[in-house]
């Protein structure tokens, strides 16, 4: 009987150590499987740092083509300034040009009145030297100075005037 006890209490000891060990070999998968999930989070974060690093060097990139960009749009903007400014310059020279011709243009019709002026001038005065001329020959003529052979050569010269 107590024999049958000793063996009944070893196989119930028996019992709770084979139960004791699957909790073990449980623990231990759940161990396993906890450092698995640990593994494979440290994976996952050194990828996001990975692509964190790499989205880093992305936005590196873009704000150095941004400034690029800026530097050439700035050029580009001191460019149509100095456009701007040759293109005032040159509608400065433009007008200087047109007030030049239109000065050239005044001179020129001054210039074209003063010669009629003395055209009527230098008429005026072939005018009054042949009258000068006509009454000299008259007086010289009338005082016996002239014969009259000199009369058809005076009235060729003073024509010649007119």
């Amino acid at each position: 009987n107590r024999l049958r006890r000793l063996r009944n209490l070893l196989r119930l000891l028996g019992n709770w150590l084979r139960r004791l060990c699957n909790l073990l070999r449980l623990l231990g998968n759940w161990l396993r499987l906890l450092d698995n999930l640990l593994k494979l989070l440290g994976n996952w974060l050194r990828g996001l740092c990975n692509l964190l690093r790499l989205l880093g060097n992305w936005l590196r990139r873009l704000c150095n083509l941004l400034r690029l960009l800026g530097n050439w749009l700035r050029r580009l903007r001191n460019l149509l300034r100095l456009l701007d400014n040759w293109l005032r310059l040159l509608g400065n020279l433009l007008r200087l040009l047109d007030n030049l011709l239109r000065l050239r243009n005044y001179l020129l019709r001054l210039l074209n009145h003063l010669l009629r002026l003395l055209n009527r001038l230098i008429f005026i005065l072939l005018l009054i030297l042949q009258l000068v001329s006509q009454f000299l020959y008259l007086f010289l003529y009338t005082q016996g100075f002239l014969g009259p052979q000199f009369s058809f050569c005076f009235l060729q010269f003073s024509l010649k005037f007119l």
